[in-house]
């Protein structure tokens, strides 16, 4: 892999020399005998001609509907803009585009998640589906007290309120009603998926038929071919649903109130269960705290207005300049900070199964920590086999026409590097445990700690830049397409297309 890196480095720092033509290492091609006719014998031609403008739109389309119509989002806070709820889709479109294996982990994540609670719910609550669950672990939900908002209720709130003595009733809406809430249903979907169907079968037609296919398309391929996993994994889950649905708290009896306060011995009162939570000005619920210890407590009565986004972002520069001075605070705030959110996102995306600093809404990447632990590991071996798969895909372009040799190893170690260096990360973490097992003495784990943290440092730059590589070079290779890029199938213009 160290020289698999070395190389990588040599052939992007020499020469490129990408416009100059003696340099063009393709080799002649041999195009269909009734191409040059074409446009003279039409109806009896199979072949016909495209643009570079048309490769491009059918390529981006198919690119835009893997990336941005596949994914699903969680549910917004109720006080977010429409910027920040584009600002996040977007946010997940582009680790989509440049890691598509760990957005693959996050919806396995959630997959497994809502398997297990419909499992464990459907008994219980009949109607339950798996609609319902997705619906649960997108923040869908939220306790409302005294018709405030208070915060979004996870899996284990609903089921620990919703018991005796019970605090909340349980929801009763349908799924046809989440599904109403829904921007996407099994048409669109459906849609989408022939879409793939299409642009993955022309190409096959194409490579069948002898004539070109570019290096752009064969990345479409290889993010046609995850949605496929993606639909699996996320068939159920709601689509751009803005709004959660309130989950209103009840009132407690008074008798269990004061035996909590002053023991057992009270008096009993009347009981007045069942009902929803009087007006803000009786403080029968306010001595009482009726969330689960683990939750967050929030005073909603002493909430002062939310600042604005310019006022949040000058008080951070602030912040950032009075503790590591103007200079380095300024390269905090505008390059520091958001590439820690940048890997940060990746974290979440292996295992984020807590609220946080939030508190009306999940995280981007948050899933549910109620699963199967027999299940435990399928979302990170799927992601590792998505990955050696996505690596795979790009190495059909092995021996299609480069314009220039740098250009085509290049590639090629790019796609060697995205195959293996998943793998190669599985071996490491194998060998660390390994020795860790044979010696766990402190030093030595530090040592090992230190040295793992490197390589895989190391892995994940290699990675970034092998699939920048990979999005850069079909672009680039545009410029200078062989002849057979342009010929054209005209049966596939009757198929359903975008």
């Amino acid at each position: 892999m160290i020289l698999l890196a070395l190389l990588y480095l040599c052939f992007f720092s020499g020469s490129w020399n990408t416009f100059a033509l003696p340099t063009d290492s393709r080799w002649p091609e041999i195009l269909p005998k009734n191409h040059l006719h074409s446009i003279f014998i039409r109806d009896e031609d199979r072949f016909d001609s495209r643009s570079i403008y048309g490769i491009l739109w059918s390529c981006l389309a198919t690119i835009f509907a893997c990336t941005w119509i596949t994914v699903h989002p969680n549910i917004p806070a109720p006080g977010d803009s429409q910027w920040a709820v584009l600002r996040r889709r977007l946010a997940i479109m582009g680790y989509f585009l440049l890691a598509p294996e760990f957005v693959i982990m996050w919806a396995a994540r959630q997959h497994f998640d809502v398997r297990y609670l419909t499992t464990k719910y459907e008994t219980k609550h009949p109607g339950w589906t798996r609609a319902h669950s997705f619906f649960l672990i997108m923040g869908g939900f939220t306790l409302h007290e005294g018709g405030n908002p208070v915060r979004v209720l996870e899996a284990k709130d609903l089921e620990e309120l919703s018991v005796e003595p019970r605090k909340i009733e349980w929801p009763t809406i349908t799924k046809e009603e989440i599904a109403d809430r829904s921007k996407g249903d099994y048409l669109s979907k459906t849609i989408v998926l022939f879409q793939m169907i299409w642009f993955v079968g022309q190409c096959i037609a194409r490579w069948t038929y002898g004539l070109t296919v570019t290096e752009l398309e064969v990345v479409t391929v290889a993010f046609a071919s995850l949605t496929g996993v993606i639909y699996y994994l996320w068939w159920d889950k709601p689509l751009d649903v803005r709004c959660s649905i309130p989950v209103h708290l009840l009132r407690v009896c008074l008798e269990d109130i004061r035996k909590e306060e002053t023991g057992p011995q009270m008096i009993p009162s009347p009981e007045i269960c069942a009902e929803e939570i009087p007006e803000p000005d009786e403080d029968v619920v306010a001595n009482h705290n009726p969330l689960p210890a683990t939750s967050i407590q929030v005073d909603t009565t002493t909430l002062d207005p939310a600042p604005t986004r310019m006022q949040r972002f000058q008080a951070f520069r602030r912040g950032a300049c009075k503790e590591y001075g103007t200079l380095f605070g300024l390269g905090y705030v505008f390059i520091g900070f958001p590439l820690k959110q940048f890997i940060y996102s990746f974290g979440d995306m292996w295992d984020c199964t807590t609220l946080g600093d939030k508190r009306l809404r999940v995280p981007t990447f948050y899933s549910s920590d109620d699963h199967d632990d027999d299940n435990r590991g399928i979302p990170f071996r799927l992601a590792v086999w998505v990955a050696t798969g996505f690596g795979t895909i790009h190495g059909i372009a092995w021996y299609l026409q480069f314009a220039t040799w740098q250009e085509r190893w290049a590639w090629r170690i790019s796609a060697i590097l995205v195959s293996g260096l998943p793998i190669a990360w599985i071996l490491v973490m194998w060998l660390f445990t390994i020795f860790s097992r044979r010696n766990n003495t402190p030093t030595w784990m530090m040592l090992h700690q230190g040295f793992i943290t490197l390589i895989l440092i190391a892995f994940a730059c290699l990675y970034i830049i092998a699939r920048i590589v990979l999005l850069v070079l079909p672009f680039v290779a545009l410029r200078a397409l062989p002849p057979g890029a342009y010929v054209q199938l005209n049966w596939v213009s009757f198929l359903p297309h975008i």
